[in-house]
């Protein structure tokens, strides 16, 4: 869920606008080969891939809007390489895979899905920060260095600097996407599922019954429907987010400067993701829109007093173990489940759905897939 103002749907055409509603509130096709529950980016990407792997005919359907969820409120920053430093290696191989299947789409989708390609630099203090730990793949940068790039910071500071990450506008990105797929029902809701000799057998949906071949729910959170047998822990964790007036700098941010902001379209400055851990409130909260601007400001002085043209905050799934799942359904033979992505399902979007794609159409799992599993938090309730 998304409250507040994001700034992607106004960079948006009116076409694609228009495509993030596509739909009547009733379902064209009420036996697809693969029903696709979910209109985030993971549904639309796992829709896509599977017509692209020829499945069969795929039905997307998702009770709002397109991208109106966790989606529409992400930074679309796909930026695997800093991971090194934080996830295991099957965590980085998949976001490095999907980072690459960004690139794939953009050439392969007609428009391209908005992809442009920058640099991370993480800034760090002297003597500190990424330097003990550097990956090849990265460059560091001294003080002076750090100075030309990224000129009127408030003390001298070093930097590691990535080359090739990426960034979305994540609802162009789904519109893009979906505007390939040829059934999808917006304002549908699933509400059920009948399950008889271990498979899905029907959808109870808002707009009637679905017979589907095969079921993916990519839902954020593990779905909750009646009839569907899932226990699978997880919580969500808000983050906000701004975007400023366009900024009065001596130069513009050479892409992504870790923790700053990133430089977006017209000169302004996209900043936050923060981790508000037990804060449930539907609504932005001015204290951390101003905890944000004043982060901001004290590293770049020359930003006192600039305007915030956006504000918003949105609520990111998570399980335990800040790892998504990519699984079968347990106990489900057509039925498959993606959920939890965290702050990485605009990344990890292309390359899960890939995965989904080629395990429905082949019987093929994903690589080290108990990295992935459902079962993997079995233990933990056992205890």
């Amino acid at each position: 869920m998304t409250v507040g103002r994001a700034i992607w749907r106004d960079q948006l055409t009116a076409g694609e606008r228009a495509v993030l509603g596509r739909g009547d509130g009733t379902i064209p096709d009420a036996r697809p080969d693969v029903l696709v529950v979910g209109g985030g980016i993971l549904g639309v990407a796992t829709a896509a891939a599977c017509a692209e792997a020829g499945i069969g005919s795929v039905l997307l359907i998702e009770t709002g809007r397109l991208g109106a969820g966790a989606t529409g409120g992400a930074t679309g920053l796909l930026i695997p390489e800093p991971h090194q430093w934080s996830d295991p290696e099957p965590f980085v191989d998949l976001e490095r895979a999907s980072l690459q299947r960004w690139n794939d789409l953009e050439q392969s989708v007609p428009g391209g899905v908005g992809l442009m390609d920058i640099d991370w630099i993480g800034l760090a203090h002297r003597g500190g920060g990424f330097a003990a730990h550097q990956p090849p793949a990265v460059e560091w940068l001294d003080p002076a260095q750090v100075a030309q790039l990224v000129p009127g910071l408030a003390r001298p500071m070093e930097a590691a600097r990535i080359h090739r990450q990426g960034r979305v506008n994540p609802l162009r990105a789904v519109a893009r996407l979906a505007a390939g797929l040829p059934n999808v029902a917006t304002g549908v809701a699933a509400t059920g599922v009948l399950i008889r000799g271990g498979r899905i057998t029907a959808v109870a949906t808002s707009a009637g019954e679905v017979s589907p071949g095969a079921v993916v729910f990519a839902t954020g959170q593990p779905p909750l429907l009646d009839g569907l047998p899932i226990d699978i822990p997880s919580d969500r964790v808000k983050g906000h987010l701004l975007v400023t007036d366009p900024a009065p700098l001596p130069a513009p941010l050479p892409g992504i400067v870790a923790p700053i902001a990133t430089q977006i379209e017209g000169g302004r400055l996209l900043a936050g993701g923060t981790f508000d851990v037990g804060d449930e409130s539907p609504a932005v909260q001015p204290d951390v829109i101003e905890s944000i601007m004043a982060a901001l400001e004290a590293v770049l002085p020359a930003l006192r007093g600039l305007g915030i043209a956006y504000q918003w905050c949105c609520f990111r799934p998570r399980h335990p173990d800040r790892r998504p799942v990519i699984d079968r359904v347990p106990g489900v033979d057509n039925a498959w489940l993606t959920s939890g992505h965290f702050r990485t399902g605009i990344l990890n979007a292309p390359a899960t759905a890939s995965v989904l794609a080629r395990w429905i159409s082949s019987g093929e799992p994903p690589a080290e897939p108990a990295t992935w599993s459902a079962s993997r938090f079995a233990a933990r309730r056992a205890s």
